[in-house]
């Protein structure tokens, strides 16, 4: 496994109010913007939606938790501009500074924000496919293999064998996946799989560079199943 375990990269938060930052999806979303990108207040206030008076309230709080530095000053009439950015590119909570119980408790907490927008976008995408909300709703479908999907769709598949695919694939249809499905593969498979979706994100990330391009948000899951007991 490769590494870069060196301090300049990563910042060990022990103080539990700092780690809480990191650990708790609310708190964090003020915290994100700065990491290791300069940006105003002002900025920020309007990326996330709030006040500036909000918004300098926590980066007030963070610049006295050692999350945030100032990088310079821009002076102008009156009181001069300040720049801020994250006081190191990583960092690690360990799980002993956090309040969580358990690792799922921390899981649990540090992406429900994450899995809320996610979850909010998909509504509002839905809401706008929908041509007759009287076929919106749940469609689970198997065969004599088990089950084979679970979904939320605004509209009623034509064959559910196929799914969703070939109408989503329209050129007139917004670019939005969702879908939860069994898949029963070998090991060997299943890594294939996990390094082509890797290469997958890989691959599109690197268009970011088109600033004249939509915002879209991409969550891959794959996990396996694990017997309890």
């Amino acid at each position: 496994m490769t590494r870069d375990d060196s301090p300049r990269v990563w910042q060990r938060l022990d103080d539990p109010e700092a780690a809480r930052i990191l650990a708790d999806a609310q708190a964090r979303r003020y915290f994100e913007p700065f990491i290791w990108r300069e940006r105003r207040v002002t900025d920020v206030a309007a990326e996330l939606g709030v006040t500036k008076n909000a918004m300098l309230y926590q980066v007030n709080k963070l610049l006295r938790l050692g999350l945030l530095e100032v990088t310079r000053t821009q002076p102008r009439g009156g009181r001069a501009i300040r720049y801020y950015r994250s006081s190191s590119p990583g960092y690690f909570v360990p799980f002993a500074s956090t309040s969580a119980e358990s690792i799922h408790a921390l899981y649990e907490s540090s992406l429900d924000n994450t899995r809320r927008s996610v979850l909010s976008l998909l509504t509002r995408a839905w809401s706008t496919l929908a041509e007759d909300p009287r076929w919106f709703g749940l469609y689970t479908y198997g065969d004599e293999e088990g089950l084979k999907s679970h979904a939320l769709l605004p509209v009623r598949p034509a064959s559910p064998a196929r799914g969703m695919q070939p109408w989503l694939l329209q050129d007139d249809v917004p670019a939005v996946w969702d879908n939860t499905a069994p898949l029963y593969l070998s090991k060997a498979s299943a890594k294939r799989l996990q390094r082509d979706l890797h290469d997958l994100h890989v691959k599109y990330q690197a268009l970011q560079e088109d600033a004249t391009g939509e915002v879209y948000v991409l969550r891959l899951t794959l996990a396996p199943v694990l017997e309890s007991g």
